[in-house]
């Protein structure tokens, strides 16, 4: 085992060779252990490999960091697979530069998964970025699709906890090596996916975070998946990359609309703008993955509401009539912010509905 990722480390780390012409090397020849002089020497003829990378391809130089990445796997018990492996994950090889080694802790079949969606946002969500994402994610959770996302800050660990609550299969993809965990305040959050999911990494273990290493890891995510959800974020920020990644690989672009005048709702609007699908409930991420979100044997028969909602939901049932805004601010005391969330979830919780104007009522 470590004899073999020794040769696909050397393949990694040959000068001048681009992912491509590694892929084409590999189709060639088959699994780098196995190749001898004569295969390398026919890969120069052909010009696969240029004279610098047949020299160290065919050189006793080890790679580099090589005793050190070992010691890391068999002190943090990480595993790899590498692209011809039956376990990696299919959905990635399908991606324009897939990882020629893909690093892992957990369960990876997590990662073949019929269904996985990536879920992206800012780090610095508003409330209400904070509540659609959970509110979307949990009963998609719910319904076994794994969901796919970064364990940074923000909307990611809203993705990752929503998951983890309902009992589901999530993945957290990391720009270093898997020894560390970042940022640390997610140790506890990393722990439990790894219960009923997966953290994995192109990067060595003992890699350290480089600011791009960001940026080529949100193509992990969107490689995973069948499709992207943006929650919040800036025009400028990752989670755009993000759905850029996934246009690239022909993946779904999925967008949480939110109010014009928010920075943080800049790039799923402009997403939707330019043929993101809009997405106000669950139900409208289930319905292009073939599933029923009212499936009685796949969703719980009445929906966990917070405190907040449970007293504006025991109102109206007392009541049994409908209620405005306005009037409804007046008997709850709550501030229009508070009152716009709880009323929104509600309504993606089956409970509510929109009649007229402002007007809402039972479901």
């Amino acid at each position: 085992m470590p004899d073999r990722l020794k040769y696909w480390l050397k393949l990694k780390n040959a000068p001048d060779v681009g992912i491509q012409a590694m892929l084409k090397l590999i189709s060639t020849f088959g699994d780098p252990c196995s190749w001898t002089e004569e295969h390398l020497q026919t890969a120069f003829q052909q010009r696969y490999i240029i004279k610098t990378a047949y020299d160290y391809l065919c050189g006793d130089e080890d790679p580099f960091n090589w005793q050190a990445v070992i010691r890391y796997i068999e002190k943090y018990g990480i595993s790899y697979t590498t692209f011809i492996d039956a376990n990696y994950p299919h959905m990635l090889k399908n991606i324009y530069a897939p990882p020629l080694i893909l690093y892992y802790r957990g369960n990876l079949e997590t990662a073949q998964s019929e269904w996985n969606l990536g879920v992206v946002g800012t780090r610095k969500p508003t409330e209400y970025g904070k509540a659609m994402t959970g509110a979307i994610v949990e009963p998609i959770a719910k319904n076994g699709v794994t969901i796919v996302s970064g364990l940074a800050y923000g909307i990611d660990t809203v993705a990752h906890k929503t998951a983890v609550k309902t009992g589901g299969k999530t993945i957290a993809v990391m720009a270093h090596g898997l020894e560390t965990i970042y940022p640390p305040q997610n140790r506890e959050l990393a722990e439990k996916i790894l219960e009923r999911g997966s953290i994995v990494s192109e990067y060595e273990p003992g890699s350290k975070m480089e600011r791009w290493n960001f940026v080529a890891r949100n193509r992990i995510i969107s490689g995973l998946s069948q499709g992207v959800l943006i929650a919040e974020g800036p025009i400028s920020s990752g989670a755009l990359l993000t759905a850029k990644f996934a246009l690239e690989q022909n993946r779904d672009v999925y967008a949480i609309p939110g109010q014009i005048n928010i920075p943080n709702a800049q790039g799923p609007n402009h997403l939707i703008k330019n043929g993101g699908k809009l997405v106000t409930t669950a139900e409208d991420i289930l319905q292009d993955f073939g599933m029923d979100l009212k499936a009685p044997e796949q969703q719980d028969l009445f929906p966990v509401l917070t405190d907040n909602e449970q007293s504006v939901y025991d109102l109206f049932k007392a009541e049994q009539r409908s209620f405005g805004f306005d009037e409804l601010i007046m008997k709850t005391g709550f501030s229009i912010g508070q009152l716009s969330i709880v009323l929104l979830n509600l309504e993606l919780k089956g409970l509510l509905m929109k009649t007229h104007g402002n007007e809402y009522a039972l479901r």
